[in-house]
């Protein structure tokens, strides 16, 4: 709780009859804990009034037994956000380290500025690093620690492959780390796309080739055979899949001179585009079938 201080006016207080501190005398200002705040010197009266607070802390004493709902430890937990001997515990594989920010709050340290810093422990290229607390994945660089529920002496996990110097020669256009990390991780986006196609297209296929097999009756959109509702939902889960895809490769940045990474990432979007259209021409086959009344 901060100092109160509060002015008196004329209107509001009668003239003292005797000034309440001398002038040009030192004296002690104190809060309403008794606690020293500064030496000062008036050299005219200024009322520095306390207030007797013992009703208002039992009214908030009251309220703090009768609302379970907050946490005790609130206090001690902002408390320990201040604590200026903020530090962290990084695990990279079998490695662990331990990182000590004094003087800084985890609302005043960025994830980018973490992720700078695991990539000159690690050798991990910043690209490559991804950055997990509990099972969440940290992703935007610009917000705060705090905001990802990550607290002091907290747990964070890299992940993240270390390349060696012939790795990035025989990979990259000109031997950068930073161009080296983004093609594994076109490289891995197109290979999970691939594996889920590889997963659930034969059997949506299947399923369409019987249905369209069983020459189904004529119905309405409003009374949608089971049958029929199960290879909706199928593509609409195919293509939803697909199309995520596509978009975390347009979230890939390749820079100009990453010739390629420019050129990996362009083969993946067309491999994965070659696969959604494959996903809408099964599809297209079963709306062919369709009757409706």
């Amino acid at each position: 709780m901060g100092r109160l201080h509060s002015s008196s006016s004329p209107s509001s207080f009668p003239e003292p009859q005797t000034p309440l501190f001398p002038a040009a005398q030192h004296h002690q200002v104190t809060n309403v804990f008794g606690s020293r705040i500064c030496p000062q010197q008036h050299p005219s009266p200024t009322v520095h009034t306390t207030t007797d607070f013992s009703t208002i802390t039992s009214f908030l004493s009251f309220l703090w037994r009768l609302t379970p709902a907050i946490p005790k430890n609130l206090f001690s937990l902002e408390h320990q956000q201040y604590d200026p001997k903020t530090v962290l515990n990084i695990r990279w594989g079998s490695e662990k380290y331990t990182i000590d920010f004094p003087g800084k709050i985890l609302g005043h340290i960025k994830l980018g500025e973490l992720r700078e810093i695991c990539k000159n422990l690690t050798g991990v290229p910043l690209g490559g690093i991804t950055l997990s607390v509990g099972s969440a994945t940290m992703k935007d660089d610009n917000a705060p620690l705090s905001s990802f529920g990550i607290r002091p002496d907290g747990k964070i996990v890299v992940d993240g492959y270390k390349p060696t110097e012939e790795d990035i020669k025989q990979m990259t256009t000109n031997g950068d780390p930073e161009e080296y990390a983004l093609i594994l991780r076109i490289q891995s986006s197109l290979a999970r796309t691939q594996e889920f196609v590889a997963e659930h297209v034969p059997k949506y296929e299947q399923d369409v080739e019987a249905y369209i097999v069983s020459k189904p009756a004529p119905f309405s959109f409003a009374s949608m055979p089971p049958a029929r509702k199960r290879l909706q939902d199928t593509h609409g889960m195919l293509s939803e899949n697909l199309l995520q895809s596509l978009l975390r490769l347009d979230g890939v940045t390749c820079q100009p001179e990453f010739e390629v990474a420019r050129v990996k990432r362009r083969e993946a979007v067309k491999e994965t585009q070659k696969l959604l259209d494959q996903v809408d021409g099964i599809n297209a086959r079963v709306k062919k079938t369709d009757v409706k009344v």
